[in-house]
């Protein structure tokens, strides 16, 4: 049984599929849902984390939970270039006019 977006079952309905198909229904749903989440970042993770546990947090479960949240900070970091990229880029970069780019603290004072 494949999920259908436009065509759900009710509860009704999915009590009477067999285990099998149940729980393939399960897993092309999930797989559709999928599709439109992204990963949380570090800051949430560790929120998480620390909600989760209850307890104070072992440095590896911190770490773990940094691993899993670098990855939503580096897909969130892509979709913005990718977005920069679709509307022309950095304009900073493109103006001829600008001739002094100052990108570290250190150059703000002349």
């Amino acid at each position: 049984m494949i999920y259908n977006p436009n065509n759900e079952l009710t509860d009704e309905q999915m009590s009477k599929l067999s285990e099998a198909d149940f729980f393939e229904y399960l897993d092309t749903k999930a797989a559709y849902l999928k599709q439109f989440t992204t990963p949380i970042g570090q800051y949430h993770a560790k929120q998480f984390a620390a909600l989760t546990k209850g307890e104070a947090l072992t440095t590896e479960e911190l770490k773990r939970a940094k691993e899993l949240g670098k990855i939503g900070d580096d897909e969130r970091a892509r979709k913005i270039a990718e977005a920069a990229e679709r509307k022309g880029g950095d304009p900073k970069f493109k103006d001829d006019g600008i001739v002094n780019i100052k990108t570290n603290r250190t150059q703000w004072f002349d």
